[in-house]
């Protein structure tokens, strides 16, 4: 098939630290490819693809209806059979707006439903959400139908590295209130544990709540830390027990979820969007619905009767990089030869 992917233009990759839809473009791209597709990928300058995918360039953060006339006559004249929007402005299916000869445009939807008001006045809207509850969100948002798929991490890269593993609890995110920074620096400090934290600094809306964050964290008990690479973040999967994650809003998906799985670090997690399709609770992780029943768990060490073993194999079997290209490319091929929804 031929097939065009449009990806963000925030960060080139692949990406070397945070940025979970990066992540997936670029895997999904490589891994198409791989099965001899023709893929095209719009991603930044600086970007370094293999031979096999090609590659438009855009500007780093420019104006994504820039990045849209760098691509537009190609996919206009036809050269694509389908098209992946990733990107946050959705320009491609302005191309088809009142026009009945629209090529399959996939939106592949990564955050919450409330940052598209309607959907765009075109012949398909083929939305594609993250998980089941992000595809229930999205359809009822939308009054339209949607498909969901799972993201896939790389578990070869993704596993323990064996190295003795401390007593501290982990948090790897984003300091934004709808991951839940200040909530969990607040439940240290109350339990008196070692939390240390790794999160982006650059994409956030509120500036004030990152900054209150550094504050809270007082270095020792709490220690607030900005993003680290990808090689990092499985260092301290693999020197972390516990990964505690608290998120205030409807997660769509929670790639830090199964990244920690991977590497025999056990989550304890808010029950918020998807956690209940990646966590099987007190098998492969712990759900919660308060932050009482968080502090429970921590108090009697549950984590301790989970067996690592079983986890991992867990995500190898439903969130692996294998499984995530090959249910995107039965995707595709659908969609190539007539499905809609």
């Amino acid at each position: 098939m031929r097939c065009l992917i449009i990806g963000t233009n925030i960060w080139p990759i692949p990406i070397q630290g945070y940025g979970g839809i990066e992540y997936l473009v670029y895997h999904l791209a490589c891994g198409l490819a791989k099965k001899e597709h023709q893929v095209t990928l719009v991603a930044p300058n600086g970007s370094q693809l293999p031979n096999e995918v090609d590659v438009i360039y855009s500007g780093i953060r420019e104006e994504e209806e820039l990045s849209w006339q760098r691509y537009r006559g190609r996919m206009e004249a036809g050269e694509f059979e389908v098209v992946i929007d990733a990107s946050w402005q959705r320009w491609a299916v302005m191309s088809f707006v009142g026009k009945d000869n629209q090529i399959p445009i996939i939106q592949w939807h990564h955050t919450d439903p409330s940052v598209y008001s309607v959907p765009a006045p075109v012949q398909y809207n083929l939305w594609v959400g993250l998980s089941r509850d992000h595809a229930s969100r999205l359809g009822k948002h939308f009054q339209l139908p949607v498909r969901w798929l799972w993201n896939g991490i790389d578990t070869d890269f993704y596993r323990s590295n064996g190295q003795p593993r401390g007593n501290r609890f982990l948090w790897i995110s984003r300091y934004t209130p709808e991951k839940g920074a200040l909530d969990l620096i607040t439940l240290a400090k109350k339990m008196r544990i070692g939390l240390d934290m790794y999160g982006d600094i650059e994409i956030i809306g509120d500036k004030s709540y990152l900054d209150r964050s550094m504050r809270e964290a007082d270095g020792l008990r709490v220690r607030a830390n900005p993003g680290i690479s990808r090689t990092e973040t499985v260092q301290q999967y693999s020197t972390h027990k516990v990964l505690l994650q608290w998120y205030t809003w409807q997660e769509p998906f929670g790639l830090s979820i199964v990244e920690s799985m991977s590497c025999g670090c056990v989550p304890i997690v808010s029950r918020s969007g998807a956690m209940p399709e990646l966590i099987k609770h007190g098998e492969t992780g712990f759900l919660v619905d308060t932050i009482e029943e968080m502090e429970d768990i921590i108090n009697a060490e549950a984590w301790k009767n989970i067996n690592l073993d079983v986890m991992r194999k867990h995500v190898e079997d439903n969130f692996s990089l294998p499984i995530f290209i090959d249910h995107w490319e039965k995707l595709l091929l659908d969609v190539i030869s007539g499905v809609r929804w």
